[in-house]
């Protein structure tokens, strides 16, 4: 069985470290801003069950460059 990879740009969410290179962005920054509460992630459910890594939406990631746009 083969999966349909979708490119990294086209994705409606990302892990942050994905989400700071499709966005050009430093991941240590990202990570700062999500335990601040800068910047909403979830954290969906694996195929097993546990959770996991954090994601951050398409639209969540486009709200943070907006508000910190220099």
């Amino acid at each position: 069985m083969t999966r349909r990879k979708l490119p990294l740009a086209e994705r409606l969410s990302w892990t942050l470290p994905q989400a700071a290179q499709v966005f050009g962005l430093n991941y240590e920054g990202l990570l700062e801003a999500a335990n601040d509460g800068r910047l909403i992630t979830s954290r969906p459910l694996s195929q097993r069950g546990a959770r996991s890594w954090r994601h951050v939406s398409r639209a969540e990631m486009e709200h943070y460059m907006a508000e910190y746009e220099i």
